[in-house]
């Protein structure tokens, strides 16, 4: 028998403890954001480093949800230089100016990504939301926020936080394959990527169920495509400068 691929091997146990550890969370986010697009609300999405390959996931794309908010800077995320992004968001300060900026409400949700959960930027959005009754979402790391140590003066990781956690059950390091004297093959980008899809889904579900219009894009490559994208664009356009 033709010995499975290890990394694809990973990825398949991965969403299988994806979906068991959070069916009910994903349940409970799914209900509140449903209900904040519903009444004009945005969702909002912040990352640094490669955590912030969700904001570019969620934000204007092919079967994506059309009323989201960027949060995103390039000096926190590789685009810049690691030299640069690694220490920046590690940096206390920086989310507050970030927050005011974008200045989210408290009809609209935010969902932080941070794998480890333990560095300055995104713990500091979370307590940004907190202090002005924004509903937060981390997807971060359980395991690995368990063990490593909070970079944050408040003795906090993003998930003490939050109001809701999605565990995207990378382990310890994010890295899966082992050889060795060290591992390859990251997973939370993927895990990331999986979980906001299944809210998405099930949230266009419920939407259908009640006969309602969804709120997402269509490819900008196939036959009316960016006609039918800036009719749903218009309708958030205001309050989303990147649009």
């Amino acid at each position: 028998m033709k010995r499975k691929q290890p990394y694809i091997a990973a990825i398949e146990e991965l969403i299988r403890t994806l979906s068991r550890k959070n069916e009910l969370a994903v349940k409970k986010v799914v209900g509140r954001l449903a209900r904040s697009i519903d009444n004009g609300g945005l969702l909002y999405v912040f990352g640094s480093g490669h955590s912030a390959i969700l904001v570019e996931e969620v934000f204007h794309r092919a079967g994506g949800l059309v009323p989201v908010y960027p949060i995103l800077t390039t000096v926190l995320t590789p685009h810049t230089t690691p030299k640069i992004s690694g220490p920046l968001e590690r940096l206390s300060g920086i989310a507050a100016i970030l927050f005011k900026k974008a200045a989210p409400t408290s009809k609209d949700i935010l969902f932080i990504a941070s794998n480890s959960g333990v560095n300055a930027a995104a713990i500091e959005m979370a307590l940004e939301a907190k202090k002005n009754k924004v509903w937060t979402v981390a997807f971060t790391s359980v395991e690995h926020s368990k063990a490593a140590a909070t970079r944050h003066s408040s003795g906090k990781r993003l998930k003490d936080i939050v109001d809701v956690v999605l565990d995207n059950c990378a382990p310890v390091g994010d890295a899966t394959v082992d050889f060795g004297e060290t591992k390859v093959g990251a997973v939370s980008t993927i895990a990331n990527s999986i979980l906001y899809h299944w809210i998405l889904t099930d949230m266009c579900a419920r939407w259908k169920r009640a006969g309602k219009k969804l709120p997402v894009y269509r490819s900008a490559n196939l036959p009316g495509g960016d006609e039918y994208n800036e009719r749903q664009e218009k309708k958030v356009r205001k309050r989303i400068p990147l649009l």
